[in-house]
């Protein structure tokens, strides 16, 4: 595996790119298209993509990364469903917030779980990245209530996940341990969509070009792509850094929500902005140091 730290932080950063840009695309699909009809597809497509690309390496897949990868995309899949459900009693700018917060969240688990040594300037650039998605989300009075505490139960989920890549990554193939986890997400997602949808998720004939084109590009790069980089990069990054990067897709989000839908934030958000990018820096200078390159 190729140690050089740059170049699989760049490949975070990228990821965090790509996940900015989706919420633009999903404000504009989910508005004909239902939420858990849509959920399927994305992952139900993003898995078989990757399955196709595993090939014959579907039998580096002993029992034990069987139970990994089963316990990886539970884990996503409670990230997914508790960040949905928290939004119908929460507002977007809380919710992108307290999701935020798995930054701070990271360290404190890996270090409880003996993963990672505590390591200051990557402690005080997390402080900075919560301190810069509090501006950037501008939330004028935080509060706490069942929506909250459903968004707040996703951000530990996926801080978990992004400790468990680290934990696991270095030992388990990425495309068919990856595909394992997405599909058994898009499994249960499927189930969710027969009991909540409007319409079953495989009624699929009202959907535009224009749709099956968003929702591709919402499994295949965004879901599949994603997350197979963010296993290769994790097999050399620390989960703390890891997360770290990903801070910075509400950042990208902002900035493409500006060009794609015309929206524009107060003053402190670009503050925050600035605050995120500063911590994820601070960090990355520590993280050639660990590594030892």
């Amino acid at each position: 595996m190729d140690g050089n730290v740059n170049r699989w932080a760049f490949l975070l950063i990228l990821v965090a790119f790509i996940w900015g840009t989706t919420f633009a695309v999903m404000k504009d699909l989910l508005d004909q298209v239902s939420l858990f009809n849509f959920l399927f597809w994305r992952f139900f497509l993003a898995g078989i993509f990757l399955a196709i690309w595993s090939g014959r390496r579907w039998k580096s897949l002993d029992f034990t990364r069987l139970k990994q990868g089963l316990l990886m995309g539970f884990i996503l899949f409670s990230g997914y469903l508790t960040q949905v459900l928290g939004l119908n009693w929460t507002t977007a700018s809380q919710a992108g917030f307290i999701t935020g917060l798995s930054v701070i969240l990271v360290p404190i688990i890996a270090l409880v779980l003996g993963q990672e040594s505590l390591r200051k300037k990557s402690l005080f650039g997390a402080i900075l990245a919560v301190v810069g998605l509090y501006l950037l989300n501008y939330v004028d009075r935080l509060q706490f209530g069942i929506g909250e505490f459903l968004v707040f139960l996703c951000a530990i989920c996926f801080a978990f996940y992004i400790v468990f890549v680290s934990r696991y990554a270095p030992e388990a193939d990425g495309p068919p341990f990856v595909a394992l986890q997405i599909l058994f997400m898009a499994f249960l997602m499927g189930i969710l969509a027969v009991i909540f949808a409007p319409y079953n998720p495989w009624e699929v004939s009202f959907l535009t070009g224009i749709q099956w084109f968003q929702i591709a590009y919402m499994g295949i790069g965004a879901t599949a792509l994603a997350y197979l980089w963010e296993h290769k990069a994790q097999q050399v990054i620390s989960a703390t850094f890891a997360a770290l990067a990903f801070a910075l897709e509400p950042v990208f989000a902002t900035i493409f929500a500006f060009f794609y839908l015309g929206e524009v934030l107060p003053g402190p958000s670009y503050i925050g902005g600035l605050l995120i990018v500063f911590g994820m820096f601070l960090a990355g200078r520590e993280e050639k140091k660990v590594v030892g390159i």
